[in-house]
């Protein structure tokens, strides 16, 4: 959900990308002062619309970059299984035991 006033934007969707970050740093790659980074952090002035869609961009970017090279956490693989996980249980009857037999009266193992 975007934040209702287009024209500032989200405080808490930049303290999520802001968190364990010092306010030097996002300052940095925003190219804003520090102070105003911090008056950001803190509430007390509006941020334009921008900001946090650049953190959550420059976040993306970062975790795509790790990905691709093989240093970050590499996401799992899901549905692989080898065959000594997976234990199949034998359904077929052998060959030297009779069928069982059928009555009149129904299945009796279905109750």
């Amino acid at each position: 959900m975007r934040y209702p006033n287009s024209r500032y934007g989200n405080p808490v969707e930049f303290q999520y990308y802001a968190q364990g970050q010092p306010a030097s740093e996002i300052a940095k790659r925003l190219k804003r002062d520090k102070r105003t980074v911090q008056r950001w952090l803190n509430g007390k002035q509006k941020m334009p619309w921008w900001i946090p869609e650049i953190m959550r961009l420059q976040r993306l970017e970062y975790d795509l970059w790790m990905h691709q090279t093989g240093l970050g956490r590499m996401r799992t693989k899901l549905g692989v299984a080898s065959a000594d996980v997976i234990a199949f249980k034998d359904i077929r009857q052998p060959d030297d035991l009779p069928a069982p037999t059928q009555t009149g009266q129904g299945n009796s193992q279905a109750a």
